[in-house]
C-alpha cells in the first residue's frame, strides 16, 4: 500500500574527513587518505629524463614501477632522517610515489568545516588547517606536477 502525503526531509549529512598527516623537511602537511595508496621504506629510485616539472626519477616496489614526485624539491626542502618513507599517492593520471621523512604518517579526522582556504602559494593545496601555530596544508593531488 503507497503512503502519500508525508513530506520527508533529508538532513545533510556532512562526512568528516580523514587526512594523512607527514612530514618532508621538517614541515608538515596531509593529503586526503582516500588519495593514498600505501606507505613503505624508500627505495632508491632511478634517474630519468622528461619534461614534467620535478618528476625526475622512477621507483621500483616490486613488479610496479612508479614516477617519482619530488615533492621536497618543488618546496626547496630535504627529506630528513636515514630511512626515509615512500608515500605512494593516487593521480589522475596514475600513481605515484614520493619521499617523506621517516617520521611515520599519523591519520587524523577532520570536520570539513574546520578546513581554512591555504593562504600559501607554494603548492597546490585544497585548504589546510590549523595545529597550535601552524598551518597545515592539504594537498591536491590531481595538481602535483602543474605550475602552482
Amino acid at each position: 500500500m503507497l503512503r502519500t502525503g508525508q513530506k520527508h526531509h533529508r538532513t545533510a549529512v556532512c562526512q568528516p574527513w580523514q587526512l594523512l598527516v607527514f612530514a618532508v623537511g621538517g614541515r608538515r602537511l596531509a593529503v586526503k587518505a582516500l588519495e593514498v595508496s600505501g606507505i613503505s621504506q624508500w627505495n632508491d629510485s632511478i634517474p630519468v629524463a622528461g619534461r614534467t616539472p620535478f618528476v625526475t626519477a622512477v621507483i621500483r616496489q616490486g613488479q610496479t614501477v612508479l614516477p617519482v614526485f619530488d615533492l621536497a624539491a618543488s618546496l626547496h626542502l630535504t627529506v630528513q632522517g636515514s630511512r626515509p618513507l615512500c608515500l605512494r599517492v593516487k593521480h589522475p593520471l596514475g600513481e605515484m610515489a614520493m619521499c617523506i621523512d621517516e617520521e611515520i604518517p599519523v591519520l587524523h579526522v577532520f570536520d570539513p568545516a574546520a578546513i581554512q582556504t591555504y593562504q600559501g602559494k607554494d603548492l597546490p593545496a585544497e585548504g589546510s588547517y590549523t595545529n597550535g601555530l601552524d598551518e597545515i596544508p592539504i594537498l591536491s593531488i590531481s595538481l602535483l606536477g602543474s605550475t602552482v
